[in-house]
């Protein structure tokens, strides 16, 4: 795998501008640190700024992306929108809500290929969760999105909140034979569709999810023809 440079920028309620900067191989999440040209040391951005409020800001890469996030007492505390270089349309899109960063807290970022097939469904909930739901297809199937931190699926993540916000990523294009990605029900009735554009293509921004409630058995998935 090669390794690509990965740069990003978060900007905070105050002005501050956090710098962010890695060499980093393909297909490996990594802890993003503060660009070493702007600031005197590489930093993880809970240490570099601790209490400052981050309010927006873009995390991308070279050939393609899995997803971004800032991770806080191991979980999503909030999400990070990511791009590849070159598709960029807003250069400081605003997080679903803003977070205040504490010591310790860590971007986390998946750089990948540009061939790399990984779906990844970035949620914001009526309570404040952001969680983050992938999976990597290898053929025509029914594919489940999972949450990235537990494995669980989207029932037992979010069981009795309410999807608000969210967008998703994948290269698939044409091997995607649903619209975007389905949120079914324990029945199979489809309940909330989210797109899934290639960040390849275009950077992709939150959408309105109208209130996707979500239940226990509840899934998260997609189909691909091949």
């Amino acid at each position: 795998m090669a390794t690509n440079t990965v740069t990003g920028n978060l900007v905070c309620s105050d002005g501050t501008n956090i710098p962010l900067k890695l060499d980093t191989a393909e297909g490996t999440e990594t802890s993003l640190t503060t660009d070493t040209a702007y600031t005197v040391a590489a930093q993880n951005v809970g240490d570099f700024a601790p209490g400052k409020t981050v309010i927006a800001g873009l995390v991308s890469c070279d050939n393609g992306v899995g997803y971004c996030y800032i991770l806080s007492q191991g979980l999503v505390a909030a999400i990070i929108p990511w791009s590849v270089k070159g598709a960029v349309t807003n250069g400081g899109p605003r997080l679903c809500a803003p977070y205040t960063l504490k010591a310790g807290d860590i971007v986390k970022v998946m750089n990948n290929t540009a061939a790399d097939r990984e779906g990844a469904m970035a949620v914001y909930t009526a309570r404040g969760v952001s969680r983050i739901f992938h999976v990597t297809p290898t053929g025509g199937a029914t594919n489940e999105l999972v949450d990235l931190q537990t494995g669980n699926s989207i029932g037992d993540t979010l069981q009795g909140d309410s999807i608000v916000k969210w967008f998703g990523t994948s290269v698939d294009g044409s091997k995607i034979e649903t619209q975007g990605f389905f949120v079914v029900d324990a029945l199979g009735n489809v309940i909330g569709s989210c797109s899934a554009g290639s960040p390849i293509v275009q950077q992709p921004s939150f959408q309105d999810a109208y209130g996707v409630n979500i239940a226990l058995n509840y899934k998260a998935q997609y189909l691909t023809n091949a």
